[in-house]
């Protein structure tokens, strides 16, 4: 890890964001549009997921059971605040990128739509009947058009018909389940376009093929999270995935002349964390693999698909701005600080290279372990900050080997400056916003 954060510049500010109180309201808005048509929310996922924000927001992420809401979630990848924070925030956030669509447009066929992704189940990562989750992909795809002022017709065997002025776009959606249904998939969309499209030339319309396939579980294979050391890490991790899959899928003729099937759509949406600064994120990633016989000729049509495909990407004006992070801090008078006494020994442990590897594989037992055990701490006007061993290892994780060696030497010298330093930087590692007694750095 270490290795790939040298090629990336440290971040100075926090990523924008929006707060969990938003995002229950767009939960609240959604619910009062569904209702509105005469689609029952009460008793489903989305009254679940709000009540689970409500109490995030309330009393904190690590401070009550979502199993109490979520009653049959037993899975293993569900273990922690955090883990549920990212897996709901993952099922909201792909519903609200739905609302925003539909507010700007409520395409025919739509209801019965909704009706069916109301009844999944909680989570994408547990789904068993796939049905739900295809519809939703489906209405992702729609909302992209639907927020750039296509018209979007739901109401015909194809998935989609987006249309602007004379341009009509046909739209095939495949979740793909793993790489072995890849081939298969995108095949079957290719036969599903060249049955529905018009063949015939018009004189002022044009029809145009689009496949859109998530394939999510393809680059993450058991549909979980993601990490990156930075959001341009992050960034290029999925990047890399799709680019991946794209490679594998080269060699597979799914594209056409006539009718014109002109662009594969692949789209990972993924949740995740952010290591430096530590932040959450829910990522909508996309690669387009182009028709080279068409791309000369369709160069008009594919700029109207893309300008799409970019138009749920403004920022939300609801964002909490960018926060400066704190490289320096004060100690104030009366501060007190004590570290483990045997802390030359913790800290050869923490510092193994291969443990921060290791500790993504590892059950949360093991995490838990990690977790629990205090090796110091620190208290500023009568607030305690504490450090467990988890804390140092993922600090040192990302430190170049060099300055781990070399804060080694001095910890083994018992320097007194050097335990004080290895306490503030792990600090400011740990809360890198705090303000209090920062100076700006």
């Amino acid at each position: 890890m270490t290795d790939q954060q040298a090629n990336y510049s440290k971040p100075t500010h926090s990523l924008p964001s929006l707060s969990i109180d938003d995002r229950f309201s767009d939960l609240e808005e959604l619910r009062s549009f569904l209702e509105g048509r005469g689609i029952q929310t009460k008793n489903t996922r989305l009254d679940r997921y709000q009540k689970y924000l409500k109490l995030a927001s309330e009393t904190g992420l690590e401070n009550f059971d979502p199993r109490s809401i979520f009653k049959n979630v037993t899975d293993d990848r569900f273990q922690h605040g955090l883990d549920w924070y990212l897996y709901v925030l993952r099922e909201v956030d792909e519903l609200m990128l739905i609302l925003k669509g539909l507010k700007q447009y409520v395409p025919n066929g739509v209801d019965e739509r909704l009706t069916k992704i109301v009844g999944g189940s909680d989570f994408a990562a547990l789904d068993k009947n796939t049905e739900s989750r295809n519809i939703q992909f489906e209405l992702r795809v729609a909302s992209y058009f639907c927020l750039a002022g296509f018209l979007v017709d739901l109401t015909t065997d194809t998935d989609i018909i987006a249309s602007k002025g004379r341009y009509h776009f046909y739209i095939e959606c495949k979740r793909v389940s793993n790489s072995k249904q890849l081939e298969e998939n995108l095949l079957k969309a290719k036969q599903q376009l060249l049955a529905r499209m018009p063949t015939k030339r018009h004189l002022l319309n044009k029809y145009y093929g689009v496949i859109a396939a998530d394939v999510t579980k393809v680059a993450c294979s058991h549909n979980g999270l993601t990490m990156g050391i930075t959001n341009e890490h992050a960034r290029d991790v999925v990047q890399d995935a799709l680019r991946s899959i794209s490679d594998k899928i080269g060699r597979i003729n799914f594209f056409s002349k006539k009718p014109a099937i002109i662009q594969c759509w692949l789209q990972v949406h993924i949740p995740g964390l952010i290591e430096q600064p530590p932040q959450i994120f829910t990522r909508f990633s996309s690669l387009f693999i182009i028709n080279p016989n068409t791309q000369a000729k369709s160069s008009a049509a594919l700029k109207l698909v893309h300008e799409a495909t970019a138009s749920a990407n403004l920022a939300d004006p609801r964002e909490l701005p960018p926060k400066k992070i704190s490289r320096h801090l004060n100690l104030p008078a009366g501060t007190k600080l004590w570290l483990e006494p045997e802390i030359d020994i913790v800290f050869k442990g923490a510092a193994d290279p291969e443990l921060y590897k290791k500790l993504f594989q590892s059950g949360a037992d093991e995490i838990d372990q990690l977790a629990k055990k205090t090796i110091g701490g620190i208290t500023i006007k009568n607030e305690e900050y504490g450090f467990s061993m988890l804390d140092l290892v993922h600090f040192l994780g990302k430190m170049p080997q060099a300055d781990i060696e070399e804060l080694e030497v001095r910890l083994f010298g018992d320097n007194h400056n050097s335990r004080v330093e290895l306490l503030c930087m792990m600090f400011l590692h740990k809360y890198p916003f705090y303000e209090s007694d920062v100076k700006g750095g």
